[in-house]
Protein backbone atom coordinates (compact mmCIF):
# COMPACT_ATOMS: atom_id res chain seq x y z
CA UNK A 1 0.00 0.00 0.00
CA UNK A 2 2.99 2.65 0.64
CA UNK A 3 4.56 1.81 -2.58
CA UNK A 4 0.54 2.69 -4.17
CA UNK A 5 0.43 5.57 -2.43
CA UNK A 6 4.30 7.10 -3.57
CA UNK A 7 3.57 6.55 -6.68
CA UNK A 8 0.08 8.30 -6.39
CA UNK A 9 2.27 11.22 -4.79
CA UNK A 10 4.35 11.40 -7.49
CA UNK A 11 1.80 11.63 -10.36
CA UNK A 12 -0.21 14.68 -8.72
CA UNK A 13 3.51 15.88 -7.51
CA UNK A 14 4.11 15.65 -10.61
CA UNK A 15 1.29 17.67 -12.67
CA UNK A 16 1.25 20.24 -10.12
CA UNK A 17 4.90 20.78 -10.53
CA UNK A 18 4.25 21.79 -14.41
CA UNK A 19 1.30 23.85 -14.09
CA UNK A 20 3.26 25.83 -11.03
CA UNK A 21 6.20 26.17 -13.17
CA UNK A 22 3.76 27.63 -16.42
CA UNK A 23 1.98 30.16 -14.13
CA UNK A 24 5.73 31.17 -12.89
CA UNK A 25 6.50 31.91 -16.37
CA UNK A 26 3.66 34.53 -17.22
CA UNK A 27 3.36 36.04 -13.92
CA UNK A 28 7.01 35.58 -11.86
CA UNK A 29 8.10 32.74 -9.12
CA UNK A 30 7.12 34.72 -6.24
CA UNK A 31 2.98 35.86 -7.36
CA UNK A 32 2.48 32.14 -8.69
CA UNK A 33 3.38 30.44 -4.87
CA UNK A 34 1.06 33.56 -3.45
CA UNK A 35 -1.59 32.20 -5.30
CA UNK A 36 -0.45 28.67 -5.42
CA UNK A 37 -0.42 29.26 -1.39
CA UNK A 38 -3.83 30.58 -1.10
CA UNK A 39 -5.75 29.03 -3.28
CA UNK A 40 -4.41 25.08 -1.51
CA UNK A 41 -6.16 26.32 1.16
CA UNK A 42 -9.66 25.36 -0.22
CA UNK A 43 -8.59 21.85 -0.18
CA UNK A 44 -5.91 21.63 2.84
CA UNK A 45 -8.73 23.16 5.27
CA UNK A 46 -11.77 20.75 4.44
CA UNK A 47 -9.13 17.78 4.48
CA UNK A 48 -7.68 19.10 7.90
CA UNK A 49 -11.58 19.81 9.69
CA UNK A 50 -12.72 16.15 8.01
CA UNK A 51 -9.73 14.31 9.83
CA UNK A 52 -10.38 15.17 13.42
CA UNK A 53 -9.12 17.01 15.74
CA UNK A 54 -5.37 17.54 15.68
CA UNK A 55 -2.69 15.28 17.53
CA UNK A 56 -0.61 17.04 19.81
CA UNK A 57 -0.17 21.20 19.99
CA UNK A 58 3.22 22.70 21.24
CA UNK A 59 6.58 24.00 20.77
CA UNK A 60 8.09 21.42 19.46
CA UNK A 61 5.40 20.36 17.09
CA UNK A 62 5.65 24.36 16.18
CA UNK A 63 9.26 24.82 15.21
CA UNK A 64 8.53 21.43 13.18
CA UNK A 65 5.65 22.73 11.02
CA UNK A 66 7.85 25.82 10.56
CA UNK A 67 10.68 24.22 9.35
CA UNK A 68 8.22 21.98 7.32
CA UNK A 69 7.31 25.33 5.58
CA UNK A 70 9.95 27.10 5.27
CA UNK A 71 11.70 23.79 3.17
CA UNK A 72 8.66 24.10 1.18
CA UNK A 73 8.77 27.62 -0.13
CA UNK A 74 12.48 27.43 -0.55
CA UNK A 75 11.89 24.60 -2.82
CA UNK A 76 8.97 26.41 -4.46
CA UNK A 77 11.17 29.30 -4.95
CA UNK A 78 13.77 27.35 -6.45
CA UNK A 79 11.58 25.57 -8.85
CA UNK A 80 9.56 28.21 -10.45
CA UNK A 81 13.04 30.38 -10.56
CA UNK A 82 14.99 27.94 -12.32
CA UNK A 83 11.94 27.08 -15.03
CA UNK A 84 12.68 30.66 -15.99
CA UNK A 85 16.14 29.75 -16.52
CA UNK A 86 15.52 26.59 -18.47
CA UNK A 87 13.37 23.75 -18.93
CA UNK A 88 10.93 21.66 -17.14
CA UNK A 89 12.35 18.71 -18.33
CA UNK A 90 15.76 19.72 -16.67
CA UNK A 91 14.79 21.27 -13.58
CA UNK A 92 12.45 18.79 -12.44
CA UNK A 93 14.16 15.56 -12.18
CA UNK A 94 16.78 17.26 -10.62
CA UNK A 95 15.19 18.62 -7.93
CA UNK A 96 13.29 15.05 -7.27
CA UNK A 97 16.13 13.92 -5.85
CA UNK A 98 14.99 15.30 -2.85
CA UNK A 99 13.77 11.92 -2.39
CA UNK A 100 17.46 10.81 -2.03
CA UNK A 101 18.38 13.34 0.26
CA UNK A 102 15.16 12.39 2.44
CA UNK A 103 16.17 9.01 2.11
CA UNK A 104 19.66 9.47 3.19
CA UNK A 105 18.58 11.23 6.36
CA UNK A 106 16.48 8.51 7.63
CA UNK A 107 18.82 5.97 6.84
CA UNK A 108 21.36 8.15 9.09
CA UNK A 109 18.65 8.84 11.88
CA UNK A 110 18.61 4.71 12.13
CA UNK A 111 15.39 3.69 9.95
CA UNK A 112 16.33 -0.34 8.61
CA UNK A 113 16.62 -0.96 5.38
CA UNK A 114 17.27 -3.69 3.21
CA UNK A 115 20.30 -3.83 1.02
CA UNK A 116 17.80 -4.37 -2.23
CA UNK A 117 16.39 -1.22 -1.22
CA UNK A 118 19.57 0.62 -0.87
CA UNK A 119 20.65 -0.31 -3.85
CA UNK A 120 17.33 0.69 -5.50
CA UNK A 121 17.44 4.15 -3.35
CA UNK A 122 21.03 4.58 -4.99
CA UNK A 123 19.75 3.88 -9.13
CA UNK A 124 16.81 6.34 -8.67
CA UNK A 125 19.28 9.10 -7.73
CA UNK A 126 21.24 8.05 -10.47
CA UNK A 127 18.51 8.24 -12.89
CA UNK A 128 17.77 11.33 -11.73
CA UNK A 129 21.07 12.85 -12.23
CA UNK A 130 21.20 11.00 -16.05
CA UNK A 131 17.61 12.38 -16.79
CA UNK A 132 19.26 16.42 -16.04
CA UNK A 133 22.11 15.93 -17.98
CA UNK A 134 22.67 17.71 -21.35
CA UNK A 135 20.46 20.44 -22.66
CA UNK A 136 16.81 19.90 -24.25
CA UNK A 137 14.76 22.52 -26.31
CA UNK A 138 11.40 23.17 -27.03
CA UNK A 139 9.72 25.16 -30.32
CA UNK A 140 9.74 28.94 -29.62
CA UNK A 141 11.10 28.66 -26.47
CA UNK A 142 14.30 30.57 -25.68
CA UNK A 143 16.25 29.19 -22.05
CA UNK A 144 18.87 31.68 -21.13
CA UNK A 145 20.48 29.82 -18.89
CA UNK A 146 20.62 26.17 -18.48
CA UNK A 147 23.39 25.88 -15.95
CA UNK A 148 21.35 28.45 -13.79
CA UNK A 149 18.49 26.19 -13.56
CA UNK A 150 19.96 22.89 -12.94
CA UNK A 151 21.63 24.58 -10.07
CA UNK A 152 17.97 26.05 -8.78
CA UNK A 153 16.68 22.51 -9.06
CA UNK A 154 19.77 20.79 -6.76
CA UNK A 155 18.77 23.79 -4.27
CA UNK A 156 15.45 22.45 -4.54
CA UNK A 157 16.31 18.82 -4.43
CA UNK A 158 18.16 19.61 -0.57
CA UNK A 159 15.54 21.65 0.77
CA UNK A 160 12.50 19.37 -0.28
CA UNK A 161 14.37 16.23 1.14
CA UNK A 162 14.79 17.86 4.87
CA UNK A 163 10.64 18.93 4.50
CA UNK A 164 10.25 15.09 3.73
CA UNK A 165 12.06 13.89 6.30
CA UNK A 166 10.77 16.67 8.93
CA UNK A 167 7.07 15.38 7.82
CA UNK A 168 7.74 12.07 8.13
CA UNK A 169 9.07 12.32 11.79
CA UNK A 170 6.37 14.83 12.95
CA UNK A 171 2.97 13.84 10.88
CA UNK A 172 2.21 11.01 13.82
CA UNK A 173 2.16 14.01 16.64
CA UNK A 174 -0.07 16.24 14.56
CA UNK A 175 -1.91 13.94 11.62
CA UNK A 176 -0.83 14.22 8.69
CA UNK A 177 -4.02 16.83 7.49
CA UNK A 178 -3.42 19.12 9.98
CA UNK A 179 0.24 19.42 9.16
CA UNK A 180 -0.06 19.70 5.37
CA UNK A 181 -3.03 22.79 6.29
CA UNK A 182 -0.64 24.23 8.59
CA UNK A 183 2.19 24.53 6.65
CA UNK A 184 0.63 25.79 4.06
CA UNK A 185 -0.93 28.70 6.54
CA UNK A 186 2.47 29.83 7.02
CA UNK A 187 3.25 29.70 3.24
CA UNK A 188 0.01 32.29 2.93
CA UNK A 189 0.47 34.61 6.01
CA UNK A 190 4.26 34.81 4.83
CA UNK A 191 4.10 34.96 1.19
CA UNK A 192 0.13 35.50 -0.07
CA UNK A 193 -0.71 38.27 2.60
CA UNK A 194 2.19 40.31 2.07
CA UNK A 195 1.50 40.08 -1.37
CA UNK A 196 -2.20 41.09 -1.60
CA UNK A 197 -1.14 43.86 1.31
CA UNK A 198 1.29 45.47 -1.68
CA UNK A 199 -1.32 45.00 -4.34
CA UNK A 200 1.54 42.46 -6.08
CA UNK A 201 -0.73 39.50 -6.65
CA UNK A 202 -0.84 39.57 -10.11
CA UNK A 203 -4.05 39.24 -11.96
CA UNK A 204 -3.89 36.76 -14.86
CA UNK A 205 -6.50 34.24 -15.34
CA UNK A 206 -4.41 31.70 -17.42
CA UNK A 207 -2.09 31.82 -14.21
CA UNK A 208 -4.13 31.58 -11.71
CA UNK A 209 -5.65 28.68 -12.93
CA UNK A 210 -2.31 27.31 -13.40
CA UNK A 211 -1.97 28.29 -9.74
CA UNK A 212 -4.93 26.77 -8.59
CA UNK A 213 -4.20 23.44 -10.04
CA UNK A 214 -1.06 23.14 -8.49
CA UNK A 215 -1.83 24.60 -5.03
CA UNK A 216 -4.03 21.79 -5.17
CA UNK A 217 -2.12 19.16 -6.14
CA UNK A 218 0.64 19.95 -3.79
CA UNK A 219 -1.20 19.71 -1.08
CA UNK A 220 -2.65 16.11 -2.52
CA UNK A 221 0.72 15.02 -3.45
CA UNK A 222 2.24 16.09 0.38
CA UNK A 223 -0.60 13.99 2.01
CA UNK A 224 -0.44 10.86 -0.11
CA UNK A 225 3.43 11.28 0.80
CA UNK A 226 2.87 11.35 4.35
CA UNK A 227 0.46 8.76 3.97
CA UNK A 228 3.10 6.83 2.19
CA UNK A 229 5.88 7.51 5.11
CA UNK A 230 4.24 5.21 7.48
CA UNK A 231 5.46 2.38 5.48
CA UNK A 232 8.73 4.25 5.70
CA UNK A 233 10.05 7.32 5.03
CA UNK A 234 13.29 6.05 3.25
CA UNK A 235 10.89 4.67 0.46
CA UNK A 236 8.07 6.67 0.17
CA UNK A 237 10.55 9.88 -0.58
CA UNK A 238 12.14 8.07 -3.21
CA UNK A 239 9.01 6.69 -4.50
CA UNK A 240 7.68 10.06 -4.70
CA UNK A 241 10.95 11.72 -6.00
CA UNK A 242 9.46 10.50 -9.42
CA UNK A 243 7.62 13.30 -9.60
CA UNK A 244 10.35 14.40 -11.98
CA UNK A 245 9.64 12.14 -14.35
CA UNK A 246 6.11 12.61 -14.15
CA UNK A 247 6.99 16.67 -14.93
CA UNK A 248 9.53 15.82 -17.56
CA UNK A 249 6.76 13.28 -19.48
CA UNK A 250 4.42 16.20 -19.25
CA UNK A 251 7.21 18.63 -20.48
CA UNK A 252 7.87 15.98 -23.75
CA UNK A 253 4.39 15.14 -24.35
CA UNK A 254 2.63 18.34 -23.70
CA UNK A 255 5.00 21.04 -23.93
CA UNK A 256 7.10 19.80 -27.05
CA UNK A 257 10.05 19.92 -24.89
CA UNK A 258 12.96 17.62 -26.48
CA UNK A 259 15.23 15.64 -24.28
CA UNK A 260 18.98 13.83 -25.49
CA UNK A 261 19.24 9.90 -25.60
CA UNK A 262 20.91 10.25 -21.96
CA UNK A 263 18.07 11.77 -20.42
CA UNK A 264 15.50 8.99 -21.92
CA UNK A 265 18.05 6.32 -20.49
CA UNK A 266 17.91 8.13 -16.55
CA UNK A 267 13.94 7.89 -17.21
CA UNK A 268 14.18 4.11 -17.56
CA UNK A 269 16.71 3.86 -15.00
CA UNK A 270 14.33 5.48 -12.53
CA UNK A 271 11.48 3.06 -13.29
CA UNK A 272 13.78 0.03 -12.37
CA UNK A 273 14.36 1.54 -9.13
CA UNK A 274 11.00 1.78 -8.46
CA UNK A 275 10.41 -1.73 -9.43
CA UNK A 276 13.36 -2.81 -7.12
CA UNK A 277 11.75 -0.76 -4.03
CA UNK A 278 8.41 -2.68 -4.42
CA UNK A 279 10.11 -5.90 -3.92
CA UNK A 280 12.62 -4.48 -1.54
Amino acid sequence: MGIVLGILSALVWGIAGVTGSLASRRIGATAAIGWAMLLSMIAAVPLALLSGAPGRVDLRTALWILLIAACMLGGLVCVYAGVRYGSISVVAPISATYGGVAALISIIAGEPVTVIAIASLALAVVGAILASMGGSATPGQQYSNQRMAALLGAGAALVWGVQLWAGGEIQDDLGASWLVGCSRLVGVLVISVPLLGLRKLTLDRTAIKYAFVAGVGEVAGFTLYLKSSAYGVAQAAVLTGQYGTVAALIGVAVLKERLRGIQYVGLVVIVVAIIGLSVS
